[in-house]
């Protein structure tokens, strides 16, 4: 019992520690809006409500990040679009423990949870990675819509894949949610060569912002106001036209991940553009 105890309490800290280092930081790029523009009013309470489910999200990861050995159906069912969930840095397919389950009840049942290591890697390789899993996965059903879901950097290389993807390949639609598509001055901070090419506006952005022709598909970033990982908040943006914004509630860069509106938008979104190929 005392083990258990020391481990909360562990937790707890480790989530407060998190949030108030990350928040800091937001609140250095974002404070002068509370103070000087109408929409910066309440801005003080929203980082509050980011704060607290950055307490409970970070506890959440700690505790199910074993269960990151998730895979995807091995049969699947006769119809229904294929979808596709990838995590982002440092984390796992657990991330999306809640997510899939959302999913599920709402009748999309051939789910892939793509798996990739945050260490000793870059981003090509890790989208070379990327880029088999979704031809794998595509294989599976062909012929079959299949919808790239990412969170972090796992919206990035979603997204990335869709600009690259040859004809056959190329997905239904990319939803992004609290993706860097800029990247974040945040990774500054980040252990390992994939985490530090994530920096705001660098090499590496660059080189994708050159090479993109545009999405050939439709796009969705999902943001948050208050997302604490993604500095400054411009660095959600794509760097072309052609995508649709929404903003979800006041949530921290992981809470997203755990939440049921957000989980909402995403099933709305996809069940919209079933619908438009129906008719």
């Amino acid at each position: 019992m005392s083990f258990l105890l020391l481990l909360a309490a562990l937790l707890l800290l480790v989530s407060i520690w998190a949030a108030l280092v990350t928040y800091s930081f937001f609140w250095y790029e974002n404070g002068w809006k509370a103070r000087c523009w109408p929409e910066g009013r309440g801005l003080s309470a929203m980082v509050l409500r980011g704060m607290l489910s950055s307490f409970a999200s970070v506890a959440f990861i700690i505790l199910t990040y074993p269960l990151g050995c998730l895979r995807g159906p091995e049969k699947l069912p006769a119809s229904g679009p294929v979808i596709i969930l990838t995590h982002g840095l440092y984390h796992n397919a657990s991330g999306w423990l809640l997510f899939s389950r959302h999913l599920r009840k709402a009748g999309f049942k051939n789910i892939f949870l793509m798996n990739y290591g945050s260490f000793f890697t870059d981003f090509e390789r890790t989208f070379q990675k990327f880029e088999k899993f979704v031809a794998d996965a595509a294989a599976t059903a062909p012929g079959r819509p299949f919808y790239l879901i990412g969170h972090s950097l796992g919206g990035l290389l979603s997204r990335v894949y869709a600009e690259r993807a040859c004809a056959g390949l190329i997905p239904a639609a990319v939803i992004t949610i609290g993706s860097p598509h800029r990247g974040s001055k945040l990774a500054a901070f980040g252990v390992g060569e994939l985490a530090s090419s994530l920096i705001y506006q660098g090499p590496l952005f660059t080189r994708l912002e050159s090479g993109a022709p545009g999405l050939p598909c439709p796009g969705l970033a999902l943001i948050s106001p208050v997302d604490n990982m993604v500095l400054p908040s411009d660095a959600h943006e794509v760097p072309y036209q052609g995508w649709a914004y929404d903003q979800t509630s006041p949530l921290s860069h992981t809470a997203m991940l755990y939440s049921k509106s957000v989980a909402t938008k995403v099933i709305e979104f996809i069940r919209a553009g079933e619908s438009s190929k129906s008719r």
